[in-house]
């Protein structure tokens, strides 16, 4: 059950700043200033937002579930669906040192929850 929220978490992480990025992108490349701050409550940058907030609930419940050392090991697994929606989702290229890095951070979450 741990492993499950603790990757719902993840995903809500993960997903919430997809949402941020591709808002962000809609409103244009102009700087944020304070006469602007409305002009960035769009729908997927207000989604996103929401998103990232709850999350730290969820990793709440998982510490509950488990160790700090445990529960903080797979939090690594936001950075495999950061990449993987940066690549499949945003359409953006992933370098060979990207993947690699990706790679070596699966292989020490799994290593971590043996």
């Amino acid at each position: 059950m741990k492993y499950i929220i603790m990757i719902i978490m993840c995903l809500f992480t993960s997903s919430g700043q997809v949402l941020v990025k591709k808002g962000i992108e809609r409103r244009g490349k102009e700087g944020i200033s304070p006469l602007k701050l409305l002009y960035y409550f769009e729908s997927h940058i207000l989604a996103g937002g929401l998103l990232i907030l709850f999350s730290p609930l969820l990793y709440l419940k998982v510490l509950k579930l488990t160790g700090l050392s445990g529960a903080f090991g797979l939090n690594g697994i936001s950075f495999i669906f950061v990449y993987l929606m940066g690549v499949f989702i945003l359409k953006e290229r992933g370098s060979f040192l990207q993947t690699l890095g990706i790679v070596l951070i699966t292989g020490g979450i799994l290593i971590w929850s043996i």
